[in-house]
């Protein structure tokens, strides 16, 4: 069976007087995933304005690599950030069946 690459794109806003410890968590966590079984690549940005936009990126070689992932004590450490968000968190994942939300991950996490 043939792996097909994915991607979890994260999006969401923050007082910008939790920006700098949000995304140094969020590197903490990338120095985790960068070593992970399957991963292809991850990122941060930020944009800057009255509300700071963070945008979190993961790589992954496969679904099953994702997956694995979405069940780790990892993500939850980056579910527990998206919960300092001042409005809810744009989370879409890039999958071989097309784009899903959040759903995927509660469905993940559920099995």
């Amino acid at each position: 069976m043939e792996s097909v690459p994915v991607c979890m794109t994260v999006r969401w806003r923050v007082p910008p007087g939790e920006a700098q410890s949000i995304t140094a968590t969020l590197q903490s966590l990338m120095l985790k995933t960068r070593v992970a079984p399957g991963c292809a690549g991850c990122s941060v940005s930020t944009e800057m304005g009255a509300q700071v936009v963070i945008q979190y990126v993961e790589n992954w070689k496969s679904e099953t690599d994702l997956r694995r992932q979405v069940r780790s004590d990892r993500f939850s450490a980056l579910a527990e950030l998206l919960e300092r968000a001042t409005e809810h968190p744009l989370i879409e994942f890039a999958l071989p069946g097309g784009p899903r939300g959040i759903d995927y991950a509660e469905e993940v996490r559920r099995f």
